[in-house]
């Protein structure tokens, strides 16, 4: 699979922009920081899930090959008087179907927080910042948004035969039902 960090990084900054409605850059960039409420995210870590044939390094576009999936953890930091509430509904929207076909469809699957939420207020020449911090846990795939329709037998109807050892004369029919949906 070709991870491309360009391309992850902006589907998840465009999703996490949409659920919270704040301003989201990622950490370590030569530009100014937004004033008011607004978001920091990095990508902490990438782990492979199974097993790798081949992996590159990443080229000039930010492009590495790999075969197999990745879970990688994205450290927020939500700073605003709501820190830790931001990063809390974030959770659970991204928890929404909605949100997580529109993930799917980017090849990303939200799984769950890493790391709870916690408060890492800090002050700032003399003043209260307040700031949370939580680590939530994603997996990529190029098989991700390719799901082809499955189909689950139901159980309609359940009758049983044989005996019951506690009661040897009784008689009971195991019969099972099941229609395609």
């Amino acid at each position: 699979m070709a991870i491309n960090f360009l391309d992850l990084k902006k589907s998840l900054s465009t999703i996490i922009r949409t659920i919270t409605n704040l301003p989201f850059i990622w950490s370590d960039q030569n530009a100014p920081t937004p004033s008011g409420a607004h978001l920091f995210g990095k990508i902490t870590t990438i782990r492979r899930i199974g097993s790798t044939d081949y992996e590159s390094p990443p080229d000039e576009n930010e492009v590495a090959i790999s075969q197999g999936d990745r879970e990688l953890v994205l450290s927020l930091m939500a700073i605003s008087k709501d820190a830790m509430e931001i990063l809390t509904t974030l959770d659970d929207k991204m928890l929404s179907a909605v949100y997580q076909d529109i993930l799917t469809n980017n090849n990303i699957v939200y799984v769950t927080l890493e790391s709870s939420p916690i408060d890492i207020t800090t002050t700032i020449e003399g003043s209260f910042e307040t700031r949370a911090n939580a680590e939530f846990l994603f997996r990529i795939s190029k098989n991700y948004g390719n799901i082809n329709e499955v189909t689950i037998p139901a159980i309609q109807s359940v009758g049983m035969i044989g005996e019951f050892p506690a009661h040897p004369n009784t008689n009971i029919d195991i019969i099972i039902n099941e229609e395609q949906h």
